[in-house]
């Protein structure tokens, strides 16, 4: 499906719907134990964004890159994950593994 530049395979649903329960929760202040949804709604649209705009990502090394940064989300501030994952996306890029 593609919506203007974006392109959305069946997988990106899953983001899709991850932001809007994770926009629900914002909005009706639902305590998540051990994330912070603020923090993970960010992740999720710079994931859904890549996504779509990359549609040759290898869904792999994608997945286990964005499993890998969300955990990282328990332990370090929002600035610090997000330094991680662009940093390790260039890396991944340029060394060809995504």
């Amino acid at each position: 499906m593609r919506i203007g530049p974006f392109y959305f395979d069946s997988k990106e649903i899953f983001l899709v719907v991850a932001a809007l329960l994770l926009s629900a929760a914002l909005y009706f202040h639902i305590n998540l134990t051990f994330f912070e949804p603020q923090a993970l709604l960010t992740l999720v649209v710079i994931f859904l964004i890549l996504k779509g705009l990359l549609p040759s990502i290898h869904n792999e090394a994608f997945f286990l890159h964005a499993i890998v940064t969300i955990f990282l989300t328990l332990f370090l501030p929002l600035f610090q994950v997000l330094l991680f994952y662009a940093v390790t996306f260039v890396f991944f890029k340029v060394l060809r593994v995504i």
